[in-house]
């Protein structure tokens, strides 16, 4: 039973990474800017995973996990209101595997949620108007937030040693919060091009929560009209968690990266 146990975490913790975050928009009109300012941006993230979960490795690639995907959205939703910023990143995400060897078969579905809301303050803005279409200048942003992942995994397995199979299933649960402190830096380059670096750090082994996990974002921002952008750009997290106690305790270890795309629609 230890195997399976193994494989449903192996299962759980590959599945979070083809399906993250993190799409930006919200960069310097070259009009005078609004009090208030809202933005929807669906993306998604071509990711692969390195998963390492109680001495078992795991190796995937982006074809690796999409072959998995029945259905899968994300979605960044924020409002501004001068220098304070309040943004809910979201995913849904439902996938099947599938395992065969000679003595054990599994099929297993999972479903996942992970939620990310921050709060954010623009502590440092300045941007220079030039002759000719150029614009010079940065921000520096400080938030704080809470992510929170929810993984559930319905196994249908059966051993084979014998003459008469052995069937079961099994119904296993993951869930916590992490407590993430980050900053996030924009770099205006022009009235069309802005980039983006964000970097997030949390979970400190609070109650349930990552011994420590943190994210990073590289991003390139392109305006194509005054109300659609397109994001482009490279991403990077990992977390390390620790799940059970004495005899049963599982170390895991889950790193995620690769490019990402959104859209995002300024209202």
């Amino acid at each position: 039973m230890k195997h399976i146990y193994l494989l449903i975490l192996l299962i759980i913790t590959s599945s979070v990474t083809l399906f993250g975050q993190n799409s930006d928009s919200n960069f310097k009109e070259v009009e005078e800017s609004k009090d208030w300012q809202f933005v929807l941006s669906p993306y998604a993230w071509l990711a692969g995973n390195s998963t390492d979960v109680g001495g078992e490795k795991l190796r995937q690639s982006f074809n690796d996990l999409s072959s998995l995907t029945n259905f899968g959205f994300q979605m960044i939703s924020s409002v501004r209101y001068k220098r304070y910023s309040l943004s809910l990143d979201w995913t849904y995400a439902n996938l099947e595997a599938n395992s065969e060897s000679d003595l054990l078969i599994v099929n297993a579905d999972i479903y996942q949620w992970i939620v990310d809301p921050k709060l954010g303050y623009i502590i440092y803005d300045k941007i220079d108007y030039q002759e000719g279409a150029v614009i010079a200048g940065w921000s520096l942003e400080a938030n704080i937030g809470a992510k929170y992942w929810s993984n559930k995994v319905n196994v249908d397995y059966t051993l084979t040693p014998s003459i008469i199979p052995i069937e079961g299933s099994i119904e296993e649960s993951q869930a916590w919060w992490d407590l993430m402190f980050g900053v996030k830096s924009r770099f205006v380059i022009s009235k069309t091009v802005m980039l983006l670096v964000d970097g997030n750090l949390g979970g400190f082994g609070i109650g349930n929560s990552s011994d420590l996990s943190y994210d990073f974002v590289y991003a390139n921002s392109f305006k194509v009209s005054k109300l659609l952008l397109v994001t482009a750009g490279y991403r990077n997290f990992r977390y390390n968690r620790t799940d059970g106690n004495k005899e049963n305790e599982v170390q895991t270890t889950v790193n995620a990266f690769g490019p990402f795309i959104g859209v995002s629609f300024v209202l």
